[in-house]
């Protein structure tokens, strides 16, 4: 499930464990992270196609990823482990900016949580959010360190009204990682072949509790951009790129 790729990512930190940071804005890698740019739409079809069944094979394109319109007016993040057998991606999640002509997917998917409410160029929302590792316990951590990426870029460029259209069980669950709110009751969505509802993000409150939880996460990410942050240490034999 967990792709693994031949990296240079952490040459300038061989002993760190962990890479976290933007790796695409409007569908183009930034310089030096094509390789893992194109690993993370690896990732998205072994979730959404082999795992879950969400998207069919027939979806894909030709270069069998699953790109769709919305990676073009979207920021990409990406978590990466330093990992005996290669550089692993264990986390992807992008943030689609609205934009002045198109309208997000929870605007398509839930208009009845928009109706007298009408959304401005810079609202944005957390889409293809995927947190894979054999241990749950750092499962859970690549996906905080996803939303704390995305919190940071948010308060980085002034961008606006934060959204999702996720599946209950997670809306139950991102309450105990980040302040959100249900604007709208469950609903099946084709698209997703699940029901799901939208949610708003609560920008600044998210942001006091990722901070508070570890060690001003955010407020790091913030000056690091667009560079990558590294965290932890690797334990073990050394390898080609330092054993995890």
């Amino acid at each position: 499930m967990i792709p693994v790729i031949e990296s240079g990512l952490f040459a300038s930190d061989s002993a760190a464990r962990l890479a976290c940071g933007i790796i695409a804005v409007d569908g183009a890698a930034l310089p030096g992270l094509e390789a893992e740019y194109r690993a993370h739409f690896d990732l998205r079809r072994r979730v959404y196609v082999d795992q879950t069944g969400q998207l069919d094979a027939s979806e894909l394109q030709e270069d069998g990823t699953d790109r769709d319109p919305d990676d073009a007016r979207s920021v990409t993040f990406g978590v990466f482990e330093n990992h005996r057998s290669g550089v692993r991606v264990l986390g992807v999640s992008r943030l689609i900016i609205r934009g002045d002509r198109l309208v997000l997917p929870v605007e398509e998917f839930c208009p009845d949580s928009f109706a007298d409410d009408a959304l401005d160029a810079q609202s944005v929302e957390v889409s293809r959010v995927i947190a894979r590792h054999e241990t749950a316990a750092i499962q859970d951590l690549v996906q905080w360190h996803l939303f704390t990426l995305m919190l940071a870029y948010v308060a980085n460029h002034d961008l606006g009204r934060t959204f999702a259209i996720i599946e209950p069980w997670l809306e139950r669950h991102l309450r105990g990682i980040i302040s959100i709110e249900s604007i709208g009751e469950a609903r099946y969505v084709e698209h997703y072949l699940d029901y799901n509802m939208p949610i708003e993000i609560d920008i600044a409150a998210s942001t006091a509790l990722a901070n508070a939880r570890n060690g001003d996460f955010v407020d790091r990410y913030r000056k690091a951009e667009p560079t990558m942050t590294f965290f932890g240490r690797v334990s073990g034999g050394a390898s080609r790129h330092r054993a995890a």
